[in-house]
C-alpha cells in the first residue's frame, strides 16, 4: 500500500521539472510549505498566481516587466539605446541595473547555449538582438553573459555574429573581486584578470 499522499508526490515531481531542482531540492521546497502557517503559505501560492497572471518580457529587450508590452527602460527617454547590454537572464540586467552605472538598453537572451541541455542559438533572443542593432544603429554592444563555459560559448557565438556590423563590440571585465586574496583566487578567475589586465 502507498501510504504517500499524491497531492505532495505531484507537486514535488513538478518541482522537480524545474530547471536546476532536483527530487531532493523539490522535497526541501514542499516540506517548508508545509511547515510555513497555512496563511503564510496560502499568501506565498497567491503572490506567484499574481506574479504569473502579471509578469511578461518587454517585447523590445525581453526584461521581465509589469507594463502592457515596453518596459520601463526601454520607455525612458534618458536611455541611450545605441548601447545595448546583452544578458542572459532578466536578473542579470537587474544586478547591473543596481550599480547605476549603465545607462543604454538591455537584450535578455532568456539563456545561454547548452547542448547538452538541448539550447541552441535557435532557441536564444538573437534573431531580434540583430534587429535592434540595425534598427537603432547601435554603436555598442557590451557582452554580459556569465563567466561559466556556456556563458562563453554564448558570447564567442555572439561576437562572431556581430563582426559583420559596423558596431563595437565589448566584453564585460573579468578579475579578482574587492579584498580578496591571491591564493584564494581559482585559476579561471586568476587567468581572466591577467587576460583583463589594465594599465596604471
Amino acid at each position: 500500500m502507498n501510504y504517500f499522499p499524491q497531492s505532495l508526490q505531484k507537486v514535488i515531481e513538478d518541482i522537480s521539472n524545474l530547471p536546476g531542482y532536483g527530487e531532493k531540492s523539490a522535497q526541501r521546497f514542499a516540506t517548508t510549505l508545509l511547515k510555513m502557517p497555512r496563511g503564510e503559505a496560502v499568501d506565498l501560492v497567491r503572490n506567484i498566481a499574481i506574479m504569473l497572471d502579471k509578469i511578461h518580457p518587454c517585447v523590445e529587450c525581453g526584461i521581465y516587466t509589469e507594463e502592457e508590452e515596453i518596459c520601463p527602460i526601454c520607455k525612458s527617454e534618458e536611455r541611450d539605446k545605441t548601447y545595448i547590454c546583452v544578458v542572459e537572464e532578466s536578473f542579470d540586467a537587474y544586478t547591473i541595473e543596481k550599480t547605476g552605472k549603465f545607462t543604454g538598453v538591455y537584450h535578455v537572451l532568456g539563456g545561454r547555449l547548452s547542448p547538452l541541455e538541448g539550447v541552441g542559438p535557435e532557441k536564444l533572443n538573437i534573431k531580434s538582438l540583430l534587429e535592434r542593432i540595425k534598427k537603432y544603429s547601435a554603436k555598442e554592444v557590451l557582452i554580459a553573459t556569465n563567466p561559466t563555459v556556456e556563458g562563453e560559448a554564448t558570447a564567442n557565438y555572439i561576437h562572431n555574429l556581430l563582426k559583420k556590423y559596423p558596431v563595437n563590440i565589448t566584453r564585460l571585465a573579468y578579475g579578482l573581486p574587492f579584498g580578496s586574496v591571491l591564493e584564494n583566487a581559482d585559476e579561471f578567475t586568476l587567468s581572466k584578470a591577467l587576460e583583463y589586465r589594465i594599465k596604471v
